[in-house]
């Protein structure tokens, strides 16, 4: 049978249960009763649409990288800025490296510069027009805030993170200056703050329930495991498994550890149990790698330490580059606190999750401020506006946002319009063959 497709459904079948399970996002454990239980509590059906016309900007970027054979990589990085009254800013950068570090770094630079450029033509378009009511931006808002600050390997980009604060930064402060609403808006999240707050709740339930069968020590440091075993889940395990309880029971709690350490998206909850349009309870999570920690730190040792090679790059204007570099690094410890979100706009769409700076739904919170992710129950009452915006942009499940679709279809940069219109430009341009690799040598290579 061509294409192995006989050994793949052997395997299939012999994984038929799990897979169905995960792929459908099946209750299977008592846990999941209890989570299901939770978050029907937070989900809220959506308010009747109000349409109105909006002026929006709506911003996106596209990329693209190769290796070549001499151990080189060239990337191309584009985005748009469309509006809703017709004109679009467009932007395309590129480089090329000889790879001196891991490729998770490269995938990771090239990243960074895609959402750079994205702020760079945001910022543009606002520049040019007077009256714009919001900005999007495909993508998460909440992961632009938690960038750990490094420097690049790459001659020319080392200081990039900088610079990516820095027009972020200004967005913030352009959009909150002139009150206009800057969403991000995530059609693929992963994210599980949600989860985690529900999670919380599970636990102390379960734990209630058990108390009739434990003593309090044993309570105790059942709970002081559950609440740390995100580091040492084995610990945990083995705790669970001296416990005086009914097997039944210990399964349970071995499905608690078990989710509390991987624990699933939100999505993974929407989509077997919200059965309506509608919304999560807005969330100002804890950020998982709190960029503030840095205040406690001599933050100029700190750029000298982990900008040497940005420094190297400024030959000569060492002062000038630090003096910049520690203003930048001051500017996270002011970035607003994110409120987030899930919403369906129709009952039999999928979720979109939706970001937010806390000055637009009337919240004066700083990332720097949280201590623990926070519920916003109720819901503040901008919130409904921002959904009643979001429902004026859509038009079903195959168009979940007509302006950021359109920057979709813009920006986006295929592979195929990488090899067959930037690639043959750089060998017109350059004047040079691109050698590549032995596994993506192609028949063009031989002329």
């Amino acid at each position: 049978m061509p294409h192995y497709l006989d050994l793949f459904a052997k395997e299939l079948r012999s994984k038929r249960e799990r897979l169905r399970q995960t792929l459908m996002a099946a209750e299977v454990t008592e846990v999941d009763q209890y989570l299901r239980v939770a978050f029907q509590k937070e989900w809220r059906d959506l308010s009747p649409p109000v349409r109105r016309e909006f002026r929006v900007v709506a911003v996106d970027s596209g990329r693209a990288h190769q290796e070549y054979a001499l151990g080189a990589v060239l990337y191309v990085c584009r985005a748009v800025a469309i509006s809703s009254w017709g004109k679009s800013y467009r932007a395309v950068v590129s480089d090329s490296h000889v790879i001196v570090s891991p490729r998770e770094q490269l995938s990771n630079l090239v990243s960074l510069r895609s959402e750079h450029v994205e702020h760079q033509v945001a910022l543009e378009a606002l520049k040019d027009a007077k009256d714009v009511d919001a900005v999007l931006l495909d993508g998460s808002l909440y992961g632009r805030v938690l960038h750990v600050p490094v420097c690049f390997d790459y001659p020319g980009e080392s200081a990039l993170y900088l610079k990516y604060v820095e027009t972020l930064s200004q967005l913030f402060e352009e959009c909150r200056r002139r009150k206009i609403l800057l969403l991000g808006v995530s059609k693929d999240s992963l994210a599980a703050h949600l989860t985690r707050l529900l999670l919380n709740d599970v636990t102390q339930r379960i734990l209630e329930v058990l108390s009739h069968h434990l003593s309090p020590e044993q309570l105790t440091l059942l709970r002081q495991n559950l609440a740390n075993q995100r580091q040492e889940s084995s610990q945990a395990m083995r705790l669970v498994a001296d416990l005086p309880l009914t097997e039944t029971q210990r399964e349970t709690l071995r499905s608690l550890v078990t989710e509390i350490r991987h624990p699933r998206p939100d999505f993974a909850l929407i989509f077997p149990w919200a059965k309506t349009a509608g919304y999560t309870t807005p969330i100002e999570p804890y950020p998982g790698v709190p960029f503030y920690k840095y205040r406690t730190k001599d933050l100029r040792a700190y750029v000298q330490r982990r900008f040497d090679d940005a420094l190297a790059d400024y030959h000569g204007r060492e002062q000038e580059f630090e003096t910049w570099a520690y203003d930048v690094l001051q500017k996270p410890f002011h970035f607003p606190a994110i409120v987030t979100f899930c919403v369906k706009l129709a009952h039999n769409d999928t979720p979109l999750r939706v970001d937010v700076p806390a000055y637009n739904v009337g919240l004066p919170t700083t990332l720097s401020e949280l201590s623990e992710s926070q519920r916003l129950d109720p819901p503040p009452v901008r919130v409904e506006d921002i959904l009643r915006f979001l429902r004026t942009g859509y038009g079903g499940p195959d168009l979940y946002n007509v302006w950021l679709v359109r920057a979709d279809q813009e920006a986006r940069l295929p592979e195929s319009d990488f090899t067959t219109l930037y690639e043959p430009l750089v060998e017109k341009e350059l004047k040079l063959p691109l050698v590549p690799t032995r596994r993506n040598r192609r028949a063009r290579y031989a002329r």
